[in-house]
C-alpha cells in the first residue's frame, strides 16, 4: 500500500472532478434548469413592465434555448422560432460552441468517475472517499473566497479557461444577457457546490464508519 500512497491523491481528484461535472450536467438539464430559471428570474423579469403573456413568451424562449443543448436541434432553427426576440450571430455560435463542450463534458465525466472507481481497486474506497472530499474542500476555499471577493473575475477565468478565447463574449444587448444574467450565475455555482458538498461529505462519512 504504501508504495500506491502517492495515487489515492490522484484518484480522489479525479472522484471530485467527476462529481463536479456530473452535478453540473445535472443542474443543466431541462427538469431541472427550467424551474430554478424561473425561480430566479420571475421577479426580476416582471419588474421590466412586460405582460404575463411576454413573460410566458420570455420562459419559452428561455426553455428552448437551454434545452438545445440537450438536442441536436441547430441554434439557427432554434432561434428563427423564438416567441419574444431573436438571438444574434455571437450567442447562436456560442450556444453550438457550448453544446460541443456539453457532450464532452459527458465523456470527461464518465472517464473521471471509472477511474475513481479503478482506484477504490487499487487504494481502496476508503482513501479514494477521503482524498475527494480532501479535494472538494482545497478547491471549495480557493474558489470560493475567490467568488466572495470578486465575482466577476472568477466568472471570466473560469470561461476564459474553458473556452481558449473570446468567444463567450457576447455584444451588449445581446438577448442572453437578460436571460441569463450573473444572478443566474452565482445560483447555479451554489447549486452546483451544494450538491457536490452533499455526495462528497457523505462519501467522508461513509468512510470513516467502522
Amino acid at each position: 500500500m504504501k508504495k500506491s500512497r502517492w495515487k489515492i491523491p490522484f484518484f480522489g481528484l479525479a472522484l471530485m472532478l467527476g462529481v463536479v461535472l456530473g452535478a453540473t450536467l445535472l443542474v443543466s438539464y431541462p427538469t431541472v434548469w427550467n424551474p430554478m430559471h424561473r425561480y430566479v428570474m420571475e421577479d426580476k423579469i416582471a419588474e421590466q413592465n412586460v405582460t404575463s403573456e411576454q413573460l410566458e413568451a420570455v420562459f419559452s424562449d428561455a426553455e428552448n434555448i437551454s434545452g438545445g443543448l440537450w438536442n441536436e436541434t441547430p441554434y439557427q432553427e432554434i432561434t428563427d422560432d423564438l416567441k419574444f426576440r431573436r438571438l444574434n450571430a455571437k450567442e447562436v455560435s456560442h450556444y453550438e460552441d457550448v453544446r460541443e463542450l456539453m457532450n464532452l463534458a459527458k465523456i470527461v465525466t464518465a472517464s473521471c468517475l471509472g477511474l475513481a472507481l479503478f482506484g477504490f481497486i487499487i487504494v481502496g474506497w476508503r482513501n479514494v472517499l477521503r482524498a475527494g472530499f480532501a479535494s472538494f474542500v482545497l478547491l471549495g476555499v480557493i474558489f470560493g473566497t475567490w467568488m466572495l471577493i470578486n465575482w466577476h473575475s472568477l466568472f471570466k477565468s473560469l470561461h476564459w479557461i474553458v473556452f481558449q478565447d473570446a468567444s463567450w463574449k457576447l455584444p451588449n444587448g445581446s438577448y442572453s444577457l437578460g436571460l441569463f444574467p450573473h444572478e443566474m450565475w452565482q445560483f447555479t455555482g451554489g447549486m452546483i457546490g451544494g450538491i457536490v458538498g452533499i455526495v462528497l461529505v457523505a462519501g467522508f462519512i461513509l468512510s470513516r464508519r467502522k
